[in-house]
């Protein structure tokens, strides 16, 4: 004979197992939502105080150098990579080293024109940031490249990590020097404001170093004010 109270206990045992069950997935997600994602490391250790980055239109080909002094009158550029604390990673030359030729004999590029001086330690009192013209860096009589080119200098601290200061200036002939920033540093590494802006001259005009008629290949170094073609 057909029990109809047996039926209906089934019918609840199995509703209040669906519940639970319900009750168990809903709180699994809500859970799986508060699960904080692992804070990203580092990819590696940034052992700097401060990085000053140079940065040039990425399609020019001229050549920007960039020179920091330190407060013992020591310099970085293209000529000396290393002194005291400071380093320059690379010598950039404009578009001339931005192809390379694969191991294949194919041809790679990558457009970025950029300097980077890192300063290691600290050494009290004050840092000179300067850009230099080298060359145009091209070889194209028939539609040679506009000389005009606009450079960006940052101030990066590194510990901890704050750009300090931005700033541009147009370069439009080879030779021309520009002081971009000045900034002082006390013994434990903190900026002492404010920011300067006196122009201070690195390279040597070409009169000062003798009575040369003609300057040599890739002396654009030495000169200051001749036209960038």
């Amino acid at each position: 004979m057909f029990d109809k109270n047996k039926y209906k206990s089934t019918i609840g045992f199995t509703d209040m197992l669906f519940n639970i069950l319900l009750g168990f997935a809903f709180l699994f997600i809500v859970a799986f939502l508060l699960i904080k994602p692992e804070a990203k490391k580092e990819d590696f250790e940034r052992r700097a105080e401060f990085v000053v980055v140079m940065e040039w239109d990425n399609d020019a080909s001229g050549d920007i150098d960039l020179y920091v002094e330190d407060p013992t009158n020591k310099q970085v550029s293209f000529r000396y990579h290393n002194h005291n604390y400071m380093h320059l990673d690379k010598d950039d030359l404009g578009a001339m080293n931005d192809t390379v030729v694969n191991a294949d004999g194919t041809i790679s590029t990558v457009k970025i024109n950029r300097e980077v001086v890192t300063i290691r330690g600290i050494i009290k009192g004050e840092y000179v940031v300067n850009g230099h013209y080298y060359s145009l860096r091209s070889y194209d009589k028939v539609n040679p490249p506009k000389p005009n080119i606009t450079v960006r200098v940052e101030l990066h601290k590194v510990n901890p990590y704050s750009i300090m200061w931005v700033g541009e200036k147009e370069f439009n002939h080879r030779g021309q020097e520009e002081t971009f920033l000045r900034f002082r540093l006390d013994k434990d590494g903190n900026i002492l404001p404010p920011f300067t802006f006196e122009k201070k001259k690195f390279v040597t005009p070409m009169q000062a170093l003798g009575n040369y008629t003609a300057p040599p290949t890739g002396a654009a170094a030495y000169e200051d004010g001749d036209p960038a073609r």
